[in-house]
């Protein structure tokens, strides 16, 4: 028969085990140890948002997606329009959608060179400060501007 103080007793190593893996768990978990990214610690709209602000924004697709890809991420339209270096690309941010790890990002890309302004849909899904899965939708604006088109007033990705 098993006495208060013998159950007491399992109560509490029962206790100092659980408090033991939790702890340990949390130190060696994956998702925060060694990865010193710069989305590391950030929400994934922020992630995306500073992602395309050095893919678009300052032209460095390649160097975007060295900082913000893992080498696993997966990029479902990699021949999409705009995933190589170019000049900064002046876009309008339309609508963001963020549920989870998931980021949708709806905006406008001006012309630029010979390529025409598009509507641009970019569906990101994120995990550990870093992208892991991309899709680009595109459509171009048959010679309209982004100011011309009436899709949405822009908003602050941030």
């Amino acid at each position: 028969m098993i006495t208060d103080k013998k159950l007491n007793a399992i109560s509490i190593a029962l206790g100092i085990l659980l408090t033991g893996y939790v702890a340990q768990n949390l130190h060696f978990n994956p998702r925060w140890y060694g990865d010193n990214g710069p989305g590391v610690g950030k929400l994934p709209r922020g992630i995306v948002s500073d992602y395309m602000a050095v893919a678009y924004g300052k032209g460095q697709v390649e160097e975007a997606a060295k900082l913000y890809f893992t080498k696993k991420t997966i990029d479902v339209t990699p021949q999409a329009l705009y995933r190589k270096d170019t000049a900064p690309l002046s876009y309008t941010v339309r609508q963001v959608v963020a549920e989870g790890l998931n980021v949708v990002v709806h905006h406008c890309v001006e012309a630029n060179g010979a390529l025409p302004a598009q509507e641009v849909v970019d569906m990101f899904r994120t995990g550990n400060g870093r992208i892991v899965w991309r899709k680009t939708l595109t459509q171009a604006l048959g010679g309209q501007s982004c100011i011309d088109s009436s899709l949405g007033k822009p908003v602050d990705l941030g």
